[in-house]
């Protein structure tokens, strides 16, 4: 069974591939109901039939059949964020792929995956689940091509696998598959599995690090945890207004999130809040940073905060407070208003 909720920028090598032959991404985004700001949120989740949505879309405007293997060969440990960041720093080449599947809440696998040892390899083998139902020949020749860029990535350009088997049938030009991978490519087999040199499980990664590993990897565990709270758009909101300066307007920040007015409101209404609530909230924790220990002018605080000039801040900071700036940088710090 998949995860319900799947981090957006997963679709992330998908749009690569659609950006790089000039195919619109708007329409697909839209026909999937993702909005296009959760390709660049951190902690942006959509459902598992918005993804398949999207991948069927994004295939109905390739028009490739080796799209998989296009998509595959886009993947990088960087993709992965802090779970790349711990594969990286594993010691053999066996951890590092056990790793990205150890952490589903954030990585981007759609099917089933179990390493088989026998004597003459070790290989892996992709089991579709029935979510992905007609798309099981895209995900399994995309996690193919992306175990294999993992593995050079970490081993060498020019690494190639003993073998490679697909259960389904042969595409029209097969030759590329057996071009990217460098061996012997089978179709219509009994099993989707890529098999590798034994001793090529047992390699350290470039930046092996054990100290790393670890400490990374508690912090796979804790992200995972944070991940699996409910997300608000009174939460991106609120992020996107602390990480700017200055803070933004509401014309501002719907272009950034590329959204309609209409929707933003209508999603914190929801929530029972409000654009302006959470403006005057992100001012007001940052002017009291700003006045406590920033060692700034008003003039310098009002603009950071988003105001036309220290005139509007100070009405809007005694709205706020009951005091004006000066008055309460005299105050003595107690820690409150």
């Amino acid at each position: 069974m998949l995860r319900p909720h799947r981090l957006a920028y997963g679709l992330a090598p998908v749009i690569e591939v659609l950006e790089s032959r000039n195919k619109p991404l708007a329409p697909l985004l839209e026909a999937s109901d993702i909005p296009r700001f959760a390709l660049e949120e951190p902690s942006y989740r959509i459902r598992v039939d918005q993804e398949m949505c999207f991948i069927r879309e994004a295939l109905k405007a390739l028009q490739l059949p080796e799209a998989g293997l296009l998509v595959g060969q886009r993947y990088t440990l960087a993709l992965f964020g802090v779970l790349g960041l711990a594969a990286s720093c594993a010691p053999s080449m066996r951890e590092l792929f056990r790793m990205v599947p150890t952490f589903p809440d954030l990585a981007w696998g759609a099917i089933g995956l179990s390493v088989w040892r026998t004597k003459g390899s070790e290989f892996v083998a992709f089991h579709p689940t029935p979510e992905v139902g007609d798309l099981a020949a895209f995900f399994v020749e995309r996690d193919s091509a992306a175990t294999l860029a993992l593995f050079r990535q970490n081993c060498g350009a020019t690494l190639a696998p003993l073998k490679v088997r697909f259960r389904h049938a042969a595409p029209r030009n097969a030759a590329v598959y057996t071009r990217w991978f460098g061996c012997e490519v089978s179709f219509g087999d009994t099993a989707n599995e890529i098999h590798f040199p034994p001793g090529i499980w047992e390699r350290a990664p470039p930046q092996a690090n054990g100290m790393s590993y670890r400490f990374y990897a508690n912090q796979c565990r804790r992200l995972s945890q944070l991940l699996r709270e409910p997300l608000s758009y009174a939460d991106v909101v609120r992020g996107r207004l602390r990480a700017a300066t200055p803070i933004p307007s509401l014309e501002a920040l719907l272009e950034a999130l590329h959204l309609s007015k209409r929707t933003l409101q209508r999603r914190l209404d929801a929530e029972g809040t409000s654009f302006s609530v959470l403006q005057t909230e992100v001012r007001l924790e940052r002017a009291r940073e700003l006045m406590r220990f920033g060692g700034l002018g008003q003039d310098d605080i009002a603009r950071q905060l988003g105001f036309s000039d220290a005139s509007a801040f100070s009405r809007a900071f005694k709205s706020w407070t009951g005091r004006s700036p000066r008055g309460f940088q005299r105050q003595p710090s107690t820690g409150n208003w």
